[in-house]
């Protein structure tokens, strides 16, 4: 079940380092932007809870045949000089199998929340400097069944990551931008490491609307607990993406 609290303490902690330097710099008219967009995302890398280990591989079609719901959105907000965005997305995935001639069947439920709240400071016209604070959950429901018995279990693990990073943007010409961003972090605070880059190409349709297509890579090695209690997830999620964008 997720932590609705460690949610809410890192996304508090992004906005009491944001408000300082918010405070200090108002000149700059501010912008808001709301984002919605979607992935076809592609999952690989290794889970491992107590002894038992598992290699995940998802195609982009594998994720979709058992996606139950997914929403993905982000908010910034920008005055020229510094920035605030909070990203936001959730995907709850359920997968079911058989043993041999169906004697046992086996259902696997699996939710992940990522939140990610950043400050940018901007150096120049096309470079940002970035600093942010990344929570995760991921939780877990195995279902076994066999001979009308039935047995469950559960595996929960969340964690926040620092993480910092560079945005670049250019402005291709009158209607077209692109956009590249790199974050690592981690740095053994929550995961031993996190990786994180976003490229898109932006369509400027009007003064107030935009739509763009982009890749997005995150990872991340992550361990928790000892013996049966013991849980490491090194997963990388990445595919393509479309979006469409508002300004006010």
């Amino acid at each position: 079940m997720f932590r609705a609290s460690k949610t809410a303490a890192a996304l508090a902690a992004s906005l009491m380092i944001a408000a300082p330097a918010l405070a200090q710099d108002s000149s700059g008219e501010w912008r808001q932007t709301i984002y919605l967009y979607g992935m076809g995302v592609s999952i690989d890398g290794e889970a491992q809870i107590g002894p038992v280990t598992v290699e995940v591989d998802k195609s982009i079609s594998d994720v979709f045949d058992a996606l139950k719901f997914g929403a993905m959105g982000q908010y910034r907000l920008e005055n020229g000089t510094w920035s605030f965005s909070a990203d936001a997305t959730y995907m709850s995935l359920g997968d079911r199998g058989t043993g041999p001639q169906g004697i046992v069947g086996a259902r696997l439920n699996t939710d992940q929340l990522t939140v990610m709240g950043t400050v940018g400071r901007r150096f120049s016209p096309r470079l940002e400097g970035l600093f942010s604070l990344a929570y995760f959950d991921l939780s877990a429901d195995l279902r076994l069944g066999a001979a009308g018995q039935n047995v469950s279990a559960s595996r929960d693990a969340d964690w926040v990551d620092p993480l910092v990073g560079l945005h670049y943007t250019s402005q291709l010409d009158d209607n077209w931008s692109l956009s590249l961003r790199g974050d690592i972090g981690g740095f053994g605070i929550g995961s031993d490491l996190t990786l994180h880059g976003w490229a898109t190409l932006v369509r400027q349709q009007t003064p107030n609307f935009s739509w763009y297509l982009g890749y997005r890579y995150i990872s991340y090695d992550y361990e928790t607990g000892s013996g049966i209690n013991f849980q490491r997830y090194d997963l990388s999620q990445y595919g393509p993406g479309a979006g469409v964008a508002w300004s006010f």
